[in-house]
């Protein structure tokens, strides 16, 4: 009931214009992020604006989340003058990794760690959630989706069944993947604790006045 409920409440959040804001700037930071890549081969870029996606699910929720990613790779485009390239699979996968990220970071409960220890015990469920949340999103969208969406359109521009170059490159994919992953999950881990606190500061601060 918890996994539904949470995706209830987080279409709720979309009646909150605090919602609406924090999503907004996020949305604008992930654009930026985008933009921050290290070029490891022609088709393989690692990015950063995973880091805004995850904030928008970690307080936000899968709903928002998903309609966030829908948003961020359709104005990203935009942005770059590149809608020619625009693929709805892609867009969609943008949006199923979001939603996971909400999936597993809604009401995430974490504080940022002084001195190198985290403040309680029970952060290290809090970071095992951040871990497995990387994780998953790695293995359905990096590793499944986007290959198959990638199979799906050159099969379409083929006019045939045509996977043999995607396949070629799924040996570098994993190995990006397997490097990158952990780096993810230090950088999620890092970084999420300091957003959601400056976001509860700041809420506190709005309700009191």
């Amino acid at each position: 009931m918890t996994f539904f409920a949470n995706f209830k409440k987080s279409a709720l959040e979309l009646k909150s214009l605090r919602c609406l804001c924090v999503t907004a700037i996020l949305i604008a930071l992930d654009l930026v992020l985008k933009s921050v890549t290290i070029n490891v081969t022609k088709d393989l870029k690692i990015t950063f604006a995973f880091l805004a996606l995850a904030s928008i699910g970690m307080l936000f929720g899968p709903v928002v989340a998903f309609l966030a990613g829908t948003v961020t790779d359709i104005v990203g485009l935009m942005i770059s003058q590149q809608m020619s390239a625009f693929n709805p699979l892609f867009t969609l996968v943008e949006a199923i990794g979001a939603m996971i990220y909400g999936i597993f970071l809604y009401g995430l409960h974490i504080r940022p760690c002084a001195d190198g220890k985290f403040a309680a015990k029970g952060d290290i469920k809090q970071i095992l959630r951040i871990i497995f949340a990387k994780v998953t999103v790695v293995i359905i969208c990096n590793l499944i989706l986007t290959p198959l969406a990638q199979i799906a359109s050159n099969s379409m521009e083929a006019g045939m069944f045509l996977y043999e170059p995607t396949i070629a490159k799924y040996p570098a994919r994993l190995i990006k993947n397997a490097i990158q992953c952990p780096v993810d999950c230090v950088l999620l881990i890092a970084v999420l604790p300091i957003i959601l606190t400056a976001y509860n500061r700041v809420f506190k601060v709005r309700k009191a006045s």
